[in-house]
């Protein structure tokens, strides 16, 4: 049976999603490696003189979260993906696209379970999760 609904649209938006949060955790590693080759935090005393201090590696928690916050929503879009492949029954590659299903679905919930890893870890995570889900578009591309 042919997919009814389009999931490309889906995973594209899945793909735009890892893409903005691979790139707050980017943000995050330069803040923290700035940090740590200046020694001073100019933007705490920055903030400090306006009123509100924030610290970079607060900044850079924010970030972080950020792109735990985006990867939940993401969990979630993969999630509704498996279950209309499961109530479609989609025949031809309906094993294949499961199994990549299953391995992303495993790789967000290591990331999430473990969040906290090093930036640079999060972001190979991240980048890892991003190949299986263009995997999964390529795959449900081959259909259409």
């Amino acid at each position: 049976m042919p997919f009814r609904k389009n999931p490309v649209k889906k995973m594209t938006k899945i793909i735009d999603r890892l893409d903005i949060a691979i790139g707050k955790l980017l943000i995050a590693r330069n803040v923290l490696e700035k940090l740590k080759r200046e020694r001073q935090d100019h933007v705490l005393l920055m903030t400090a003189f306006a009123g509100m201090p924030i610290s970079s590696r607060g900044m850079a928690i924010m970030y972080i979260e950020s792109a735990l916050k985006d990867l939940e929503k993401i969990r979630k879009d993969v999630e509704s993906i498996g279950n209309w492949m499961l109530k479609n029954k989609v025949s031809i590659y309906y094993s294949r696209g499961k199994q990549l299903l299953d391995r992303i679905n495993t790789e967000i919930a290591n990331v999430l379970e473990n969040p906290d890893d090093d930036v640079n870890v999060l972001i190979r995570k991240f980048s890892l999760i991003k190949a299986d889900v263009q995997v999964f578009l390529d795959l449900v591309n081959l259909r259409n």
